[in-house]
């Protein structure tokens, strides 16, 4: 990709609304997250002691999962939604369900590359003995392998996509209704 290549696609319009419809996603997983981790929260609060703070425990945990983990599907979705194969008003509904199984594959594969980077980072600080705790680390690998990595993030392409189809449909009949000044054409409509 030439520079010039990359100048054209940065100052194609239509960003907004693809930037939108990625937001609401990225919302919406956040709170279904949240709700998800309350409710087993309160599942296990039957029997467990001191159940405020388990849901403190719980919740903070989630917090940390709920930005590592929607923020790359979200991230694909807009990218995919603006650049690669954006949204259009004048698209068959089997061509938006297409582009948002795309937008989900997309940021499946950047869900992917973080749980990457992130277990590439954690296995060389525990070489470098940085995460040394006393012995704990010389012989167990820390976090998921990455064939682990490549089935939790199919896994949860699988599980995010009916709200990525919903989210690509809801750009699309707004679309309708609001047509841009120019019909929006990504990398897959240049092809």
């Amino acid at each position: 990709m030439t520079q010039q290549d990359l100048a054209k696609a940065i100052q194609r319009p239509g960003a907004v609304p693809p930037f939108l419809a990625a937001l609401g996603i990225f919302l919406a997983l956040v709170v279904l997250g949240f709700l998800g981790a309350t409710f087993t929260a309160l599942s296990v609060s039957t029997w467990v002691e001191y159940p405020a703070g388990f849901f403190l425990h719980i919740w903070a945990a989630q917090l940390l999962s709920g930005l590592v983990g929607p923020l790359p599907i979200a991230l694909g979705a807009f990218l995919c939604f603006w650049q690669i194969a954006p949204i259009a008003p004048n698209l068959r509904l089997a061509h938006v369900v297409t582009r948002a199984i795309l937008a989900g594959l997309a940021g499946t594969l950047l869900l992917f590359l973080v749980g990457i980077a992130w277990w590439l980072v954690t296995q060389l600080l525990a070489l470098g003995g940085v995460l040394d705790g006393g012995g704990l680390y010389d012989s167990t690998p820390l976090g998921p392998n990455p064939l682990s990595l490549l089935f939790q993030s199919l896994a949860t392409f699988v599980q995010v996509l009916p709200l990525l189809v919903l989210g690509a449909v809801l750009l699309w009949g707004w679309l309708q209704r609001h047509p841009p000044k120019q019909v929006p054409k990504g990398t897959l409509d240049e092809v």
